[in-house]
């Protein structure tokens, strides 16, 4: 049996075992252990999958709808990201480029980032590569979201 999803952000496949066995764990090749990744996402339910997706992978994440949040969380964690996604769209207060930036400045080091959109334009491109972030569009293919985090 197969199923396959797609579900605003992201595209997956999952095939059913053969037998009645366990489902196996996500391969740890390639893992995210160790990185420590801000997720800003104003959808919560892309949110919380994309989170679990990420710590599946290894990751500390700190998820937050805007850069205020996420910040007062690794304040009160104590932790510096060393990456952080967002959604360019992210919420009428603040895009997801000014919010990523902002995390980065807060930081006082450098910290790969990642903006992720279903814009098409030419001009978002233009604006997300001259702020020095990485671009992905959406739908975004797990192997490709993680491979571009492990640049």
């Amino acid at each position: 049996m197969v199923d396959r999803n797609v579900r605003g952000d992201f595209s997956w496949t999952m095939q059913a075992p053969p037998t009645s066995s366990p489902p196996k764990a996500v391969p740890r090749d390639g893992s995210l252990a160790g990185k420590v990744i801000v997720l800003l996402e104003d959808d919560e339910l892309v949110r919380r999958a994309t989170e679990r997706m990420l710590r599946r992978f290894g990751a500390e994440v700190v998820p937050g709808a805007s850069s205020g949040e996420v910040l007062a969380a690794l304040s009160h964690l104590d932790l510096t990201p060393s990456c952080v996604i967002a959604d360019y769209w992210l919420n009428q207060e603040e895009d997801g480029l000014t919010a990523a930036a902002a995390v980065r400045a807060a930081t006082g080091s450098p910290v790969q980032g990642l903006i992720v959109t279903g814009d098409l334009s030419d001009e978002v491109a233009d604006t997300v590569a001259r702020a020095g972030f990485l671009l992905l569009r959406k739908p975004v293919n797990v192997d490709s979201f993680i491979k571009a985090l492990l640049r």
